[in-house]
């Protein structure tokens, strides 16, 4: 090993990072790199541990980091401080009590190592900038079902459940087995994304769509070619819906468009609107949410239901 001479302030943090490298390490083999007696090196030790560095030492074995430990960043720039903290405070609101906890106690570590003047203007912005969540984490329901996928996910461990897809007409819940790889929270709602046993491939599925879920005992093998993105390149056959729009709702649509939007055309009176579904269910409540303001021009199948619905409104009101 090639000898290191540094001053003690740059050994003391060049020990950890030995020890963070290259797992456990005797004091004899620090002494040889650093140039030192293995005294110097126990006294180093004492500091570290005094300075609240998780070492764990082995009689004959050696020294090394705790699992878990590391090193806080040195410095921040504003920017950074501000993009954690308000981060954390994210991760707060969405995440169950154990997560919840952690972010909260980084964002109190890595307040405390701001200069005072970046802990004033860190301070200010996230009294002017706040992440408002859908999600409802005082939902004790919801916080279990999290951590039990949550846990699936890290011990690889397959998921049963009853699921509900959405159609417009009454449908039995179908059974589930799935290798789930991923949880994502989107548009203010969670979905988990895994291998189906069932469909033979990776789908998504809505947690409020999921009912008696369970981890099994039985292990799964994560694909290592798995990637978040997968979930995004979704290629299997879409509907294509056109509608019209009256300009007077395009405002409010734009707010929020739903499913895949494709394009918008303007034309005199309106807007000519295209997405893309899995199916004519997806978006006709949608649809009909709009009332009159909107004019399904095609597929065929999903104008001649719209005109069902409204014929079936109708007689409602005779």
């Amino acid at each position: 090993m090639d000898k290191i001479e540094l001053n003690r302030t740059d050994r003391l943090l060049a020990i950890v990072l030995e020890l963070q490298s290259r797992g456990k390490l005797r004091a004899e083999d620090l002494a040889k790199i650093f140039g030192v007696t293995k005294r110097t090196i126990y006294r180093d030790i004492l500091a570290l541990c005094g300075a609240g560095v998780a070492i764990d030492s082995i009689p004959g074995k050696g020294y090394s980091i705790l699992d878990g430990y590391f090193l806080p960043p040195l410095s921040f720039t504003q920017d950074e401080a501000t993009m954690l903290i308000l981060g954390s405070d994210f991760v707060a609101q969405n995440f169950d009590s154990q997560y919840c906890n952690a972010a909260f106690s980084a964002s109190k570590k890595i307040e405390a190592v701001l200069s005072k003047q970046l802990k004033h203007e860190v301070e200010y912005l996230k009294k002017s900038i706040r992440f408002v969540s859908m999600t409802q984490n005082n939902n004790e329901e919801l916080m279990n079902v999290l951590r039990l996928i949550r846990r699936a996910i890290i011990e690889k461990k397959v998921i049963k459940f009853r699921y509900y897809k959405r159609t417009l007409e009454k449908s039995e819940p179908t059974e589930r087995e799935v290798n789930p790889l991923a949880l994502v929270h989107l548009g203010g709602n969670w979905l988990i994304a895994g291998y189906c046993h069932l469909r033979k491939e990776i789908r998504s599925f809505r947690l409020n769509r999921m009912e008696s879920l369970a981890v099994t005992d039985k292990i799964f093998i994560r694909p290592p070619d798995f990637r978040m993105e997968q979930l995004e390149e979704d290629d299997s056959p879409k509907i294509q819906v056109k509608v019209f729009a009256d300009k007077s709702i395009i405002r409010w649509i734009n707010e929020f468009k739903p499913y895949r939007f494709v394009n918008q055309q303007k034309n005199k009176n309106g807007f000519v609107l295209t997405f893309e579904v899995d199916n004519e269910s997806q978006i006709f409540p949608w649809i009909l949410s709009w009332g009159s303001k909107i004019k399904i021009l095609s597929p065929h199948s999903l104008k001649q239901l719209h005109k069902q619905e409204a014929e079936k409104l109708l007689k409602e009101y005779k």
